[in-house]
């Protein structure tokens, strides 16, 4: 599932490519610790990624449930992020990425594939990170 929010990400840039001052790029992870493709992502893609340049010039926040069947309960989400279920359907599946460019929500995409194909594409245009970097 991947769902793009808030209009065109290249609109969270200034028109000369730099990142406006002050700008904030959260990445929100939800996964659950019974989650094959979880511990998946984590053992092949987030090691690089925690590594990278574009990782250190973000906000990362993890919201990580005992099940899958948890993952969208209020007792596993902290109180700050809970607002971001509201747009997240039921039955949706994790791992999911939630990115925000200055608190608001510009992309949601579930599932290992979406991962390369859609939210690092979108965290290196929010952050001017060269795709080599990662």
């Amino acid at each position: 599932m991947l769902a793009l929010l808030a209009g065109d990400v290249a609109g969270f840039r200034a028109a000369d490519g730099v990142s406006p001052p002050g700008r904030q790029v959260t990445l929100v992870y939800v996964g659950a610790e019974d989650c094959a493709p979880c511990r998946t992502w984590r053992r092949a893609e987030w090691p690089a990624f925690a590594g990278s340049l574009a990782f250190a010039a973000l906000a990362y926040r993890e919201v990580v449930s005992p099940s899958l069947l948890d993952a969208l309960k209020d007792e596993v989400w902290p109180v700050d992020l809970r607002r971001l279920r509201a747009g997240i359907p039921p039955g949706t599946g994790v791992p999911l990425w939630i990115v925000l460019a200055n608190d608001t929500e510009v992309l949601r995409a579930s599932g290992i594939s979406q991962w390369q194909a859609d939210v690092l594409p979108t965290i290196r245009r929010l952050v001017q990170q060269p795709s080599r970097r990662l």
